[in-house]
């Protein structure tokens, strides 16, 4: 049995209560599963940002899974941040209890010294599909970068490059990603990552990381392929300028299959386009293969970024 996660988000903060502490928050949230079985494991990666010039006070998430129809907490599970450095991301992951087919909201509450300061939420629904015999089916969602250093005397940025891998057919055999990005037709660097076996409805994100140097503009390519052969290519639809991009800053990217033809001027187009981000995984699964509608809102107007994604591997 296959499990289709169809999702949507909002995000909300205390920040009146606690406005001393308004300059670290939730800044986005990975919500990613993996099918065990008639169930599904459930696996949250917040993303913690510290906009203040000195280190933040010792932090704890707390995340829970809420069946809709209940109210009733299905899983629960405490995380310690820790300290968070000045100007800087911090994340990490944890896995929840398996949940069956239904609707959920996963709520991230983020607390200091136990006193709640922020929070995040995404809505989800979980579909049994008894598709178990059908190939993988691969689908490249979108990419994060993120600077986590300036080096060379600022001339070189290392970047983590954090593509979302989607699989809405059955079990794939051992898969590979590949992304190349490249200044001009003569200039280009490459980095790979094992993605081992992704079971069918799995979705994932690959990690690679690559030293740049920052006065240039990058289109990036990502490549899957099973057991050495290219299932698929995906590219960003613009270049990225890395010398405009903040250290520590998360920016997201949607990708779009190689050949795929250009999006019509608005007034022309069929439909609506998808919302980058991880989550922006359900809005094409909805054009590909799965009805799927995102939403996000960001209560922290002054720092809104389009930071959608699901799991960090």
């Amino acid at each position: 049995m296959l499990i289709l996660i169809l999702s949507s988000g909002c995000s909300g903060s205390s920040k009146d209560i606690f406005r001393e502490y308004d300059e670290v928050f939730i800044q986005d949230m990975d919500v990613m599963s993996t099918p065990q079985g008639e169930n599904t494991l459930l696996t949250v990666t917040p993303y913690i940002r510290n906009d203040q010039d000195t280190d933040s006070s010792m932090l704890s998430v707390k995340v829970k899974v809420i069946d809709e129809k209940t109210h009733l907490t299905v899983a629960e599970k405490d995380l310690d941040m820790g300290y968070v450095k000045a100007e800087s991301l911090a994340y990490n992951a944890v896995s929840l209890g398996t949940v069956k087919p239904g609707n959920y909201e996963v709520e991230t509450q983020l607390l200091r010294e136990g006193q709640l300061i922020g929070s995040w939420s995404e809505y989800i629904t979980i579909e049994a599909n008894s598709s178990a015999e059908h190939p993988a089916d691969i689908l490249l969602t979108d990419m994060n970068l993120v600077i986590t250093q300036f080096t060379d005397r600022d001339a070189k940025a290392v970047v983590d490059i954090s593509p979302g891998v989607y699989n809405q057919g059955g079990d794939s055999k051992p898969l590979k990603m590949v992304v190349t990005a490249r200044t001009d037709e003569y200039t280009s660097y490459t980095e790979s990552d094992e993605l081992g076996i992704i079971k069918g409805s799995g979705q994932l994100r690959g990690h690679v990381r690559f030293v740049f140097p920052r006065r240039a503009e990058y289109t990036f390519s990502v490549t899957v392929e099973e057991n050495g052969q290219e299932i698929i290519t995906s590219e960003t639809t613009e270049p990225v300028k890395m010398d405009r991009i903040e250290r520590n800053v998360v920016k997201n990217y949607p990708l779009v299959e190689e050949g795929t033809p250009a999006e019509l001027p608005e007034g022309e187009a069929s439909g609506e386009g998808s919302t980058p981000g991880f989550e922006g995984i359900m809005c094409v699964v909805l054009l590909l293969a799965a009805s799927v509608i995102n939403r996000r809102f960001d209560s922290k107007k002054d720092r809104k970024e389009e930071l959608h994604g699901w799991k960090r591997r």
